[in-house]
């Protein structure tokens, strides 16, 4: 297969077949969530609209929503020719929105974490997921039952 048949099957996968979903977030390794404070951590990062942690067997990973400012309205890098580095390796026929994702840990949500800590038993992780339990039923009980607005 020659460079152009490796673009246009590129371009065939990023804007036809996955919406060039690698576009629309980055993501960065963590370290192993072992401490009360590690799991406090993710908890934070997952009361953020756009974020999910995952583990698969490469290890820890953050991902964040958030749309690549180069990622024109077809689908199609803007800067194609001056891409990243990172961009520029990437193999559109081996990228993970082209098959089925093997997570071994899935969070999206604080009560994922709270599930996953409590199915696990983390000690470590138990006075994480008694907070988060404790959030809800506060926020269960507020008139219209969502969060108060930040105090001035």
């Amino acid at each position: 297969m020659g460079q152009d048949d490796d673009l246009e099957n590129q371009l065939r996968i990023c804007t036809l077949e996955c919406s060039a979903r690698c576009c629309r977030y980055v993501t960065t390794s963590i370290e192993p969530p072992r401490a009360t404070v590690d799991w406090d951590e993710i908890r934070w990062w997952l009361a953020h609209e756009g974020a999910m942690v995952t583990k698969d067997e490469d290890g820890w990973l953050l991902h964040v929503q958030t749309r690549c400012r180069h990622l024109l309205a077809d689908n199609t890098c803007g800067i194609y020719d001056t891409r990243m580095m990172a961009c520029e390796a990437h193999d559109a026929e081996a990228c993970e929105f082209t098959g089925d994702l093997d997570y071994q840990v899935l969070l999206r949500s604080e009560a994922d974490l709270a599930d996953h800590l409590e199915r696990r038993g983390l000690k470590r992780g138990a006075e994480v997921a008694k907070q988060i339990r404790k959030t809800a039923r506060s926020r269960h009980n507020r008139p219209g039952g969502t969060a108060s607005p930040p105090s001035e």
